[in-house]
């Protein structure tokens, strides 16, 4: 009969516990989830590819949720873990944690998604914006082109460098008719980001962050295979080396202003300091804008003797050598390709 009391006593207890152990749960569920009536409201930007952890720390960081921990646990309980949506979304700062995720999983209405390929010039980067509602093309140009702009973002470098190149290829979230200003300074933002990030050390032949960034256009345009871009690197770091002109046609492309699908040798005279066949050295800016792997090329190029490269005319490949004489051979081989190819 003891034995019975001391269980029911036991039992009232622990259920009293577990009672009050619910009721603080709650309670602390409830406070942490509720809107914050002092909130403020604030916009934030929410790229591709984040973790549901990044997210929560984000959401925190801005004070639109009270608990990073209860946002993830939420989320898992939900099981929406890769439902949430990238995007630029406006908050008041008074939603509550599930309204919140509501909107996470319901995405932002108001977000334009915008890719910037490799590769891109800054007008053509404009024409984009431009086509995708973002913001007035000629405006972004002059947003980017701001000198006091540039020489913020860029302030540690020697001189203020020229826009170019400086837009960093990636998928964007904009919202409609965002400022010209603000596109820029992200996208300028984000690319002294990377720069730093890769061009972290001392580059070959002691170029300074910028001329990486010079070298990077070209082998961004010249290169098709990521394999190719290191031995593409060490072929221009060698020729600078060798105080021999860079002799890319991609420079010439760009001093012409205008695309061909094959180069003239009176294209190769154009009078242009971009015109690396007359010109040693680096041009004064960049080409384009140019991707992860390029950097990494000229951060790291291979060790090569490697002074010439001609395409392949088989898969977008190259063909290199140390001499003239094999370059010439590459290119006659590359010529009777292409002749066969003509035929077919």
């Amino acid at each position: 009969m003891k034995s019975i009391k001391i269980a029911i006593v036991m039992a009232f207890l622990l259920f009293a516990l577990f009672s009050g152990f619910t009721y603080s749960l709650f309670s602390w569920f409830n406070n942490v989830s509720q809107a914050n009536p002092n909130g403020v409201s604030s916009e934030i930007t929410i790229p591709s590819g984040y973790t549901t952890k990044r997210i929560a720390n984000l959401l925190k960081d801005k004070n639109i949720i009270k608990s990073s921990f209860l946002f993830c646990i939420y989320i898992r309980f939900l099981a929406v873990d890769q439902n949430l949506k990238p995007g630029n979304y406006s908050f008041s700062g008074k939603e509550s944690l599930v309204e919140v995720i509501n909107l996470l999983l319901n995405g932002s209405q108001t977000t334009i998604s915008v890719t910037i390929p490799e590769g891109t010039t800054l007008k053509e980067v404009a024409q984009i914006l431009q086509n995708a509602s973002i913001c007035n093309g000629n405006d972004f140009l002059e947003a980017v082109s701001d000198p006091g702009r540039l020489g913020k973002i860029f302030n540690n470098w020697e001189l203020i460098p020229q826009p170019e190149g400086l837009i960093f290829p990636d998928t964007y979230f904009f919202s409609k008719n965002t400022s010209a200003e603000k596109v820029a300074e992200r996208m300028l933002k984000l690319m002294r980001h990377q720069i730093d990030k890769i061009f972290n050390y001392s580059l070959p032949n002691g170029l300074n962050q910028y001329e990486g960034c010079i070298l990077a256009s070209i082998v961004e345009k010249e290169a098709v295979l990521d394999k190719d871009r290191p031995l593409i690197a060490s072929v221009f770091y060698n020729r600078l080396s060798k105080k021999m002109k860079l002799e890319s046609c991609a420079t010439v492309l760009y001093a012409l202003g205008t695309h061909k699908q094959r180069l003239l040798y009176e294209d190769l005279k154009v009078e242009s300091p971009y015109n690396t066949y007359l010109k040693i050295g680096l041009p004064p800016s960049p080409i384009s804008n140019f991707g992860v792997a390029s950097m990494k090329a000229v951060a790291s190029p291979a060790k090569t003797d490697y002074l010439f490269f001609v395409v392949n005319g088989q898969d977008g490949g190259h063909n290199f050598s140390k001499t003239i004489n094999e370059h010439n051979k590459n290119k006659k081989d590359y010529f009777e390709i292409r002749k066969h190819q003509n035929e077919k």
